[in-house]
């Protein structure tokens, strides 16, 4: 009887310790994520919308963001032009012609729940965005609660912006809708017949 009560201790004492340490390694620091969004440009570049977000689990505002960049390692095939901070007030700056530093201040830091929106122009695709590049996807990059300090340890995060959509320009979205038609009305005719 003792044996089977102090295994069924040692179980709960697993358990809990399980539990406090998934619970604390949520709780703290920079919660991280992003999305980003392409539509087509003039001529053969794409419009890109990426938007920052900071998980309400976090406990610390992120005020650094490196795009396409980690210790050692630059992703973007070609390089971007006109990044902006959009309405955030953040500066941005094309580094090494492969990356994107996106940085604010503490005073328009992204709080824990909220989001901010950035902007770049590149001859590459979405579909080129998705890829790889040195083994790793071209998305990596760095979120500091700081300055970028050029490292991605941390308190930093590191992580993968892996969601590259590409929005259809307005007159394809009406020519499918024209076609979806004309199929729907040639369809009903041969029914009718």
């Amino acid at each position: 009887m003792n044996q089977k009560l102090a295994s069924i201790r040692i179980g709960v004492v697993v358990v809990a310790v399980w539990i406090f340490s998934t619970i604390a390694s949520q709780a703290q620091g920079i919660a991280a994520y992003a999305t980003l969004t392409g539509v087509p440009g003039t001529g053969n570049t794409y419009n890109y919308t990426l938007i920052l977000s900071n998980a309400p689990t976090a406990t610390t505002s992120i005020e650094g963001f490196w795009y396409a960049w980690i210790p050692g390692h630059f992703f973007l095939p070609s390089a971007p032009t006109s990044p902006s901070g959009g309405s955030s007030g953040w500066t941005a700056a094309v580094n090494s012609n492969s990356s994107i530093q996106f940085q604010g201040t503490s005073a328009n830091a992204i709080a824990p729940g909220g989001f901010a929106t950035f902007f770049f122009t590149s001859s590459d695709s979405p579909a080129t965005l998705t890829g790889t590049s040195q083994g790793f996807p071209i998305g990596d990059s760095v979120a500091y609660p700081g300055t970028i300090n050029f490292s991605g340890s941390s308190p930093n995060e590191e992580f993968a912006v892996v969601s590259v959509l590409s929005v259809p320009e307005p007159s394809a979205i009406c020519l499918l809708i024209t076609g979806s038609l004309g199929l729907l009305a040639a369809g009903g005719r041969k029914l009718r017949v």
